[in-house]
């Protein structure tokens, strides 16, 4: 596997001491976990040191940890001896599918090609988070490399191999229903037992998307799809809620491809009227129209040898659409009021939130232009469907609002409230969120729920909608989902009688309340019983 290998400067200098330059193994560990991607479904980790040079040196152990079901089952305190002692001896790295559906990766940490030690991860083969935590170790490997000698056994390990200070990850427990004498009530496990803390992690950059923050198996997988499509030099057309990112991919697009060194122009199709979207995009000759006092060269033609970007290209007007087609077809530009074209070499990316093939049935977009720009579709996933990348962007907001992070934590509830909220303004809303937080809570350090909006604190966290089936997912989640969405449906329909809406999904009263409270929609309790 390709291994991710930072420069001196992305060391963490921060793990030395000033008293001799020693290493602070505890603060260099604390460093290391702000980038762990809070939220996977279970992970083993262990790094062990060789004590000497021979190839059969004796190894010691020196961090293991473990989170979610691999930390139940203590699995930190199972260490894979026989395949450390394999890759300390032949220097090369191993992939080992183990029983239960999870994989094994041994890596050997090299120095000048001498085999100083082996990173153990333990992971789901089939976990949704499996390329970001995997991008994870691969990072962490890279800064072993350099450090492990300077290491020391962290003490004051928890039984089971936890370090002091990791957090319990999620999912948390459900709330439960009990029954009192008021009435039915829900009981927040976490709540009376006190979530740690998680301190925020160091903003990840996607591989292959400068500027775009994640650490998301579908942004990793955008991030590897990009770079061949970029190189191929073809029109692209990048389907994607608004707030998603797109003009990022789209210069993403222009930065990795031949053209880099050319202009990088774009418009928004639903900014400008149609009489001044004209000019702006071809240009004008001086009197061409009232007002037209000088000419005025057009965005195409100031774009030509670099990349165009048509942003919400499914609200332009059909007049224009007919236009702009020529322009693909025939690789000129006219200006308005001039009778000669002038030639252009461009690139076109086009964005939008609309579903065109809809748009083309109801006559408002052109086929032709449509098959076009798409040459290749890209689809950017909503924020709702990647909450693995949450954390790391919002670290990535407070810091450009001009907070320093590597001292502040956000307890466990408080990020859950954020990982199961719909983000229906995605990215862009989460950076809203990012400068209220700033705005209205100047010095906080421990990021808690009532720092949240109260439409985070209070909204359906249970609340599924038939677009999270969209992405690609395994299929007892899909029909946890599906279900979600059923049960809400059924209840609503049902005027909020809850024995009615049982009937509906063929279900016992007692049966749907179970349901509910599995999926801890509790705004559904307190709607009208009957």
């Amino acid at each position: 596997m390709n291994q991710y290998r930072p420069g001196p400067s992305q060391l963490i200098a921060t793990a030395h001491s000033s008293e001799g330059g020693s290493m602070n193994t505890l603060k260099f560990w604390e460093e290391e976990m702000r980038n762990f991607p809070h939220g996977s479904e279970g992970m083993a980790l262990w790094v062990v040191r060789k004590e000497g040079v021979e190839p059969e040196a004796p190894l010691k152990i020196l961090f293991a940890w473990a989170c979610g079901a691999a930390r139940r089952e203590g699995r930190a305190a199972q260490p894979p001896l026989g395949a450390f002692l394999r890759a300390g001896q032949t220097g090369l790295e191993e992939l080992i599918p183990t029983p239960g559906g999870a994989d094994l990766w041994v890596e050997p940490l090299l120095e000048e090609g001498r085999v100083m030690g082996c990173l153990g991860v333990w992971f789901e083969a089939e976990g949704r988070w499996r390329e970001a935590l995997f991008l994870w170790a691969q990072r962490l490997a890279a800064r072993l490399s350099s450090v492990l000698p300077q290491l020391e056994m962290v003490p004051a390990l928890e039984p089971g191999g936890f370090a002091p200070w990791q957090p319990t990850l999620f999912p948390l427990p459900q709330p439960e229903v009990r029954e009192t004498a008021a009435g039915r009530m829900l009981e927040r496990p976490w709540a009376q037992r006190g979530g740690r803390d998680i301190p925020l992690p160091a903003p990840v950059m996607v591989p292959g998307i400068p500027g775009c923050i994640g650490v998301s198996q579908e942004m990793m997988q955008l991030g590897q799809r990009l770079g061949s499509v970029a190189d191929s030099g073809v029109n692209v057309l990048l389907n994607g809620e608004s707030g998603t990112g797109k003009e990022i991919i789209a210069q993403a697009l222009h930065q990795r491809s031949d053209r880099r060194r050319g202009p990088f122009l774009g418009q928004n199709c639903a900014a400008l009227p149609e009489t001044l979207f004209e000019s702006e995009l071809f240009g004008h000759k001086s009197g061409s129209f009232t007002g037209a006092h000088k000419d005025k060269q057009g965005l195409l033609a100031a774009a030509s040898g670099g990349t165009f970007f048509l942003d919400e290209i499914g609200d332009m007007p059909l007049a224009l659409q007919i236009k702009l087609l020529r322009v693909m077809q025939e690789r000129t530009v006219r200006r308005i009021g001039e009778l000669k074209g002038v030639p252009v070499d461009l690139r076109f990316v086009a964005a939008t939130h609309k579903n065109l093939s809809r748009e083309i049935e109801e006559g408002r977009f052109r086929l032709d232009l449509f098959y076009r720009l798409k040459v290749v579709g890209l689809v950017i996933p909503p924020l709702r469907h990647r909450p693995e990348d949450i954390l790391p962007l919002l670290s990535y907001f407070l810091q450009k609002a001009g907070r320093d992070t590597r001292r502040m934590w956000i307890s466990e509830e408080a990020l859950q409230l954020l990982q199961t909220w719909r983000w229906p303004g995605n990215v862009r809303e989460l950076e809203n969120e990012a400068q209220r937080l700033l705005a209205l809570h100047p010095g906080v350090e421990r990021i808690r729920p009532n720092h949240l909006s109260l439409e985070i604190q209070t909204g359906d966290k249970g609340l599924a909608h038939p677009s999270d089936l969209g992405s690609l997912r395994k299929l007892d989640q899909a029909s946890e989902l599906l279900e979600q969405y059923l049960i809400r449906k059924a209840i609503a329909a049902a005027d909020g009688r809850k024995a009615m809406a049982a009937r509906q999904l063929g279900l016992s009263r007692q049966g749907l309340y179970k349901k509910i409270a599995r999926y801890g929609m509790e705004d559904l309790i307190e709607s009208r019983e009957a």
